[in-house]
């Protein structure tokens, strides 16, 4: 595995600017793990001031969102942000909590896509997307990362 891409919107942020518990502890963990990361939102470049205003900017090797040249939520814009990682999609991991992205990477041919839930009851969207796996929050994305 060479990236880890997250969807910003509810699977980072538990708020408008506050991140989810654990999110910061994840994120450096990766980092130090040398992990290329990047992130996507199907909002607008306010969601890049979110990323800085809650001290998560720095994280992240490349961020896309829904006002830039390739449309985040679609196969050729997820492509498109792998290429600026570095990373081929046999080498990436998709997290996210969004039933639409687990099938986005999927479609994309990511190597493995985690769900988190956030404590929620919502893992059944989840499943039926095919997540390879699916974790109650974000500290746990690491125990499933090989």
């Amino acid at each position: 595995m060479r990236a880890v891409v997250f969807d910003l919107d509810h699977t980072i942020f538990a708020a408008e600017n506050a991140a989810h518990d654990g999110a910061h502890e994840l994120l450096t963990l990766l980092r130090r793990l040398g992990l290329r990361i990047g992130g996507l939102s199907g909002n607008d470049y306010r969601v890049l001031v979110r990323l800085e205003e809650a001290g998560l900017k720095h994280y992240f090797d490349q961020l896309l969102c829904a006002d830039q040249a390739f449309e985040p939520k679609q196969t050729s814009g997820l492509h498109h942000l792998l290429r600026q990682l570095g990373a081929e999609p046999h080498e990436a991991v998709l997290v996210s909590h969004a039933h639409g992205d687990i099938l986005l990477a999927k479609d994309a041919g990511l190597q493995r896509t985690i769900g988190v839930t956030h404590g929620l009851d919502s893992a059944t969207p989840l499943r039926e997307a095919g997540a390879d796996h699916i974790v109650p929050n974000l500290a746990a994305v690491l125990d499933v990362l090989e």
